[in-house]
């Protein structure tokens, strides 16, 4: 055997050698490409989607405390309370938000909870909204279409205490559309829910399938803007319609807002205060850009007058510290000797 036949042969075995070793070998996979969270800035600030869909997120929420003090928000408010004694209350409130594109228009899910706990140890939860809407039309639990529509009574910590401009949050059904030209209307069909009422006769709301029905229309050109609202209680078989102007001159906005009930002898769902008609005032100026003060007056014909001043300041971004006055006057002396009163309330909060 000459050498030419044995590098020959030496060359065939590690060809046999070399495909048998690749036939074995193990072959590492391709990672998985990493999906990094998305911003989404098409339904505004602080949106993500949520990995692996084209649905927006938004989480967002507040922590705070309060102390108040003084006979309208002082212990002396509760039954057998310590006299002018401090009323202390801590909050977690929590938001989330879902938006997401479709055939049929915007299609977005809404959610609020509350956990509180206050100086009398008590703690308990509220479920504040939780909705769906699409494409204007809303069904769900929320405040009603009557005080959502008008707004509320300006930026008081306090911005009621006998003057009632709600009520407030409804299982409903609404449809709410924007011209786009300024015009705004809307309409809603909402759990009665007699028990609600605060009425002193309940046999009313027995044997009732009806729900209560709300209107609402706006207008809005630049600063300036009005709207309407009526709801009809059908339980009370009476109702309520409330006019909003607001404005701004400079750096201040205002506000005025009168109701008017279809019978002041008695309270309705939409006319909680006392009497035929109750009027809200408010300014607001932003006076420095860490600065804002608020003010606010509240009567009705049934002679409650209130009053709240505060000043909200931003001491960084996200927590702001806002101490507020509120005056409280009963001239039908229902409150007993005491009918005028004074208080306050200092509130931190840190909002995410």
């Amino acid at each position: 055997m000459d050498i030419r036949t044995c590098l020959l042969g030496t060359a065939a075995s590690l060809a046999c050698v070399s495909a048998a070793g690749a036939a074995d070998a193990i072959v590492s996979a391709e990672p998985e490409p990493m999906e990094y969270v998305r911003v989404c800035d098409a339904y505004g600030e602080g949106y993500f989607y949520i990995p692996g869909t084209e649905t927006c997120l938004k989480i967002g929420g507040y922590v705070r405390g309060e102390v108040a003090f003084g006979d309208p928000n002082g212990q002396d408010t509760y039954p057998g309370g310590g006299g002018d004694s401090l009323f202390t209350r801590s909050r977690l409130n929590l938001q989330m938000s879902t938006s997401s594109d479709t055939d049929y228009g915007v299609l977005g899910t809404y959610f609020e909870v509350e956990i509180n706990r206050d100086d009398n140890n008590n703690a308990y939860e509220t479920f504040k909204a939780g909705y769906v809407e699409l494409s204007g039309f809303r069904v769900g639990y929320s405040d009603t279409l009557y005080t959502e529509f008008t707004g509320y009574a300006g930026n008081g910590i306090n911005d009621y205490y006998y003057v009632d401009y709600g009520d407030f949050a409804r299982n409903q059904l609404r449809y709410t559309y924007d011209t786009g030209s300024g015009f705004s209307f809307g309409f809603a069909i909402e759990d009665n829910d007699p028990t609600s009422d605060r009425v002193y006769d309940y046999d009313i709301a027995v044997d009732s399938y009806m729900p209560d029905l709300v209107a609402a229309a706006g207008y809005t050109a630049g600063d300036f803007m009005i709207r309407a609202a009526g709801g009809y209680d059908e339980s009370m078989e009476e109702g309520a319609i409330k006019l909003r102007v607001d404005g701004k001159v400079g750096i201040v906005s205002l506000f005025a807002m009168g109701g008017w009930s279809t019978d002041g002898d008695r309270i309705n769902n939409y006319a909680l205060w006392e009497g035929d008609w109750a009027v809200w005032l408010g300014a607001t100026a932003d006076i420095t850009e860490k600065a804002q003060i608020n003010a606010s007056i509240n009567f009705d014909e049934g002679d409650d007058i209130e009053a709240a001043l505060n000043v909200v300041y931003a001491i960084v971004p996200g927590l702001s510290i806002t101490p507020e006055l509120n005056y409280v006057n009963n001239m039908d002396e229902k409150a007993g000797p005491e009918a005028e009163n004074w208080g306050g309330v200092i509130r931190i909060e840190r909002e995410f």
